[in-house]
């Protein structure tokens, strides 16, 4: 399993209202689909799961399955961009 963890970089939390996580939630090169299951989120891209849980201090995602390092970095960071898109505000990714 390979996690991020999202975080803020000018303040603590991120404003992502409920009508609009969806739209966060998933990368933006990838075809992927949303399915049920644990978390704040959940999608399959590239034929794995990846969850989402809205965590003190930011957005952990959860990719649960192999994926090639720079694929994974590559979905983690159109995520980050989705979220400052929609929330207006910045972020980074932490690899965990």
């Amino acid at each position: 399993m390979t996690e991020y963890l999202i975080r803020r970089t000018d303040g603590q939390w991120f404003d992502i209202p409920a009508s609009r996580a969806a739209e966060a939630y998933r990368p933006t090169s990838f075809q992927f689909e949303r399915i049920e299951g644990r978390g704040d989120g959940r999608i399959r891209c590239e034929g794995v799961d990846i969850s989402f849980s809205y965590e003190d201090p930011g957005i952990q995602v959860s990719i649960e399955g192999d994926l090639p390092e720079r694929i994974a970095d590559q979905i983690a960071d159109e995520i980050r961009q989705n979220i400052e898109f929609v929330s207006g505000q910045k972020g980074r990714v932490v690899t965990l």
